[in-house]
């Protein structure tokens, strides 16, 4: 891996994997400056940061101590919100200093007990992507920022070589890397034995090389957001509605709304299939004016006698039968004994 800046190194005790890649990440923003302290304390204040400790009362009064001179073991009996005023109270009489607070607030527990969304969003608040090449400084800053976001997600197995190459497009990539590395990349893959793989291909141009001839903002559209922030849920994913806490209509049912949780209306016969009491129903109205053949067969009328036995030829309709004012006729053709005259 190729280190993206002169900062110490911090390797998170969190070990591999999305919590310790995030861990980085907050603390090599802090580090360069692609964040400060100030900012920090604008997402977290200091109120927000002693609740997100409650389960924490000796970590609260380790830093309530240090930072304001009270005793720990007076620190120790304050609860989560009287220590965030306690601790505000040292900021702004200025007992204390923001930097102070970060320092004492350490990266691993910042990444455990903060909201994961809130964290990345203060993370990127700087927009790294968008960085002028005219502002040298601002510019070098985001391409080491970038650099160390891919490098630090390759090494804790968050994405693979192979996802970056695709995501970028080794088209695109010959197109924007200067013909002296290209070079270099065909000499290596000649002289390689073995097939010549995506790991071979980066390590010839690595994280550092690609800010460096990439646009940065065709790295954070491809690699970035897709592959490392919605992916690994540092970010909700466009179009998903979700909310930071909740549950919105990007649901993993992907439900809505008067949607069954399957995301679609309600089945048949359902309680919302709309049946009872609904007015409205799957099934379909008779169709009254339909000929007497191309109905369903009906039931035989009651009036018809026990001893009546019915071919399969003669169908009586519900309704044709027994309202002759429409004109209907009757069926023909009984196979049975005729029907008795009734007396009046």
């Amino acid at each position: 891996m190729v280190e993206s800046s002169g900062a110490d190194a911090f390797v998170s005790g969190l070990g591999k994997g999305r919590e310790a890649f995030h861990s980085e990440v907050t603390e090599y923003s802090l580090r360069i400056g692609e964040r400060t302290p100030e900012d920090f304390l604008r997402h977290f204040s200091c109120s927000k940061i002693m609740i997100s400790l409650a389960s924490r009362p000796m970590e609260r009064a380790r830093i309530i101590s240090e930072l304001t001179g009270v005793h720990e073991r007076v620190a120790n009996k304050l609860s989560p919100e009287n220590a965030g005023e306690t601790l505000q109270i040292a900021l702004d009489e200025g007992v204390t200093t923001p930097k102070e607070i970060v320092r004492l607030f350490q990266a691993d527990d910042r990444q455990r007990y903060l909201n994961r969304h809130e964290l990345w969003a203060f993370d990127i608040e700087g927009q790294p992507w968008k960085a002028s090449a005219s502002d040298s400084v601002a510019h070098g800053r985001a391409e080491k920022f970038i650099a160390y976001l891919i490098d630090r997600a390759i090494d804790n197995l968050l994405i693979s070589h192979e996802e970056i190459v695709s995501a970028l497009g080794v088209v695109k990539l010959a197109g924007w890397l200067p013909s002296e590395m290209l070079g270099q990349i065909i000499e290596t893959a000649l002289k390689k034995s073995d097939k010549f793989t995506e790991e071979d291909l980066l390590r010839a141009a690595p994280a550092s090389s690609l800010v460096a001839h990439v646009p940065l903002d065709y790295l954070w559209e491809k690699v970035v957001v897709p592959l490392i922030a919605e992916q690994h849920d540092y970010a909700p994913k466009a179009g998903s509605g979700a909310q930071v806490g909740g549950v919105g209509s990007g649901s993993p049912l992907g439900g809505g709304a008067g949607n069954s949780p399957l995301g679609g209306s309600a089945a048949p016969g359902s309680p919302l299939s709309g049946e009872s009491g609904s007015g409205w129903s799957f099934r379909p109205a008779p169709d009254l004016s339909a000929k007497p053949e191309e109905k369903d067969a009906a039931p035989p009328s009651s009036s018809s006698e026990e001893g009546d036995m019915v071919g399969e030829d003669e169908i009586i309709e519900t309704e044709d039968e027994v309202r002759p004012s429409e004109g209907a006729m009757p069926v023909a053709g009984r196979k049975g004994p005729p029907r008795k005259a009734q007396s009046s």
